[in-house]
């Protein structure tokens, strides 16, 4: 499944939260964390994040990830 250029929900081990907290990105109390996947490699999801000097991309390691959803009209769009 190609995910890149798609919103997405990724479901974060313990690790994985503390590591996007400690990026500096605001994490809601939900258990899935909403992303714009930007790009994709061998290391994980590159992910679109907006800060107030501008857009950055932050990497989600694969191994941080339990799972991740996938909106069905998404795919639909393709």
């Amino acid at each position: 499944m190609k995910l890149r250029e798609k919103p997405l929900g990724v479901l974060l081990s313990d690790e994985g939260r503390q590591a996007l907290q400690l990026a500096a990105l605001n994490l809601e109390d939900s258990q899935f964390v909403w992303v714009y996947v930007d790009e994709t490699d061998d290391l994980g999801l590159w992910v679109r994040v907006h800060r107030d000097d501008g857009d950055h991309l932050v990497l989600i390691r694969w191994e941080y990830i339990l799972s991740i959803d996938v909106p069905a009209k998404v795919l639909e769009m393709r």
